[in-house]
């Protein structure tokens, strides 16, 4: 190598070195990107809820109820998912006199009553993303069960005496519609928390147990975990 061609190797390193300064943090700053290579398309998630139920006429004091998610999806862009979620709810509520077993059967006061619904629901996700944070709206629908139970007390019990009086049990299957507003925060590129609210739509019908139709859904608050593969 002459010394015209050091000179020349010995003034592009400091300018090569300058370069990878100016390009690495506007590298760095650029949005994750959910369909990357590093990525991955397909994703898992799960999570705990609180259910505000929707309420109905003929069932009093209705009350705010635990409740489960999880599921998987597909990312087939930037902007746009497809994920299967099972669902899973319960509440309680006073006693309705319309589905109470005949007086006289239970001890007074015993009665409790559980509303508890779960299903499978398809839906479609809009994500807006925005470095880290990932806000998303979406809908869908499902199939969903919903169960109504009432337990007592038997008038003649005289300990350890829950559940054993008179039962009241019914179960609905319908067909349910959700919207959804969520916020996704990424960890890391694989490793997301979620935020979302959910209105579920569900009617489930009880003329069985004279009490007809039921709103069965309601607002679910959830927080959870999403990974992507």
């Amino acid at each position: 190598m002459n010394d015209r061609s050091g000179r020349k190797y010995r003034c592009a390193s400091p300018m090569a070195l300058a370069l990878g300064m100016l390009i690495a943090p506007h590298a760095a700053a650029q949005p994750v990107d959910p369909v990357s290579p590093t990525f991955g398309r397909f994703y898992a998630f799960g999570g705990l809820a609180l259910l505000a139920p929707q309420g109905n006429p003929q069932l009093q004091h209705e009350k705010v109820g635990p409740g489960v998610l999880t599921g998987g999806g597909v990312r087939f862009s930037r902007l746009l998912s497809v994920e299967i979620t099972v669902l899973g709810t319960i509440h309680s509520m006073d006693s309705p006199a319309a589905a109470a077993p005949a007086a006289g059967t239970f001890k007074d006061g015993t009665l409790r009553t559980d509303l508890s619904t779960g299903g499978l629901n398809v839906g479609v996700k809009f994500h807006f993303p925005l470095d880290r944070f990932e806000p998303y709206v979406g809908t869908g629908v499902g199939i969903y069960a919903t169960n109504f139970s009432m337990t007592s007390e038997a008038s003649t019990c005289q300990q350890n005496c829950s559940d054993t009086g008179p039962r009241v049990s019914s179960t609905s299957y319908d067909a349910g519609y959700h919207a959804i507003v969520g916020l996704d925060y990424h960890l890391r590129p694989k490793d997301v928390l979620v935020w979302e609210f959910r209105y579920l739509r569900l009617k489930a019908n009880f003329n069985d147990i004279n009490l007809g139709n039921v709103n069965a859904g309601g607002g679910l608050l959830w927080a959870g975990y999403r990974r992507y593969f």
